[in-house]
């Protein structure tokens, strides 16, 4: 019984639900590098993200504190506690979002207890994800990049290359920020090392990534280029 339950609440938005969202709010679209809103404003709209990723960036210097896609929710904390944005919203890729006013945002939750309860189970792993990049943050910063890299590509961020490479597009500088790295000389070395294991290429605002099993082999603690 208890499992069936979970799995009733597994969907954060079903197609019923998404149905009558998207007769309160409307569609609206960044490109990459562009904000939906930014840290510190005032919360008065949510944000279904449709298609594409953003990522969640927040203090100075500037981290990626997370990354969320299609069918994942933006923005609804501020609108839930009234407080200001916790953390900007920026495009990843070209994004598609659904635009919810706060109140009528508030208003399909209460609505919508099955909604309400698959937001929490949301918001706990957020934060799991959070207490674990914590915790990761005492590692090599080479492991902590093979790791955030590895996510992204199983994230869906990843383009597929002809010779079977996979392309990230992002520049070094969102590599520091993915780990929080202050130093960016210390990222670039560790880039350097695996550029000449050739691991990785570089190009601007690009990563390929030549070798996805052995960078996975990085990211677990298996294997070392420093």
């Amino acid at each position: 019984m208890e499992d069936a339950l979970r799995e009733q609440y597994r969907p954060l938005i079903t197609d019923m639900e998404l149905a009558e969202l998207e007769g309160i709010g409307h569609t609206i679209h960044r490109s990459a590098g562009h904000p939906f809103f930014l840290e510190g404003e005032q919360g008065d709209f949510a944000l279904l993200i449709k298609k594409g990723h953003v990522k969640a960036v927040r203090g100075r210097p500037p981290r990626i504190i997370d990354v969320r896609g299609p069918g994942e929710i933006v923005g609804e904390m501020a609108v839930i506690r009234g407080k200001p944005r916790m953390a900007s919203i920026v495009a990843f890729d070209d994004v598609e979002a659904l635009y919810l006013p706060g109140a009528r945002w508030l208003r399909f939750l209460y609505d919508h207890p099955r909604a309400m309860h698959a937001l929490l189970a949301m918001t706990d792993d957020m934060a799991d994800r959070a207490t674990m990049k914590n915790v990761e943050s005492e590692l090599a910063i080479e492991r902590q990049l093979a790791k955030r890299i590895i996510e992204l590509t199983d994230f869906g961020l990843g383009e597929p290359a002809n010779d079977g490479a996979v392309i990230l597009r992002l520049s070094q500088h969102d590599l520091a920020a993915l780990i929080g790295a202050k130093k960016l000389d210390s990222v670039k070395k560790v880039i350097r090392l695996l550029k000449n294991s050739a691991i990785i290429d570089t190009g601007r605002q690009v990563i390929t990534i030549r070798k996805l099993d052995t960078l996975r082999e990085i990211a677990d603690g298996n294997m070392t280029v420093s």
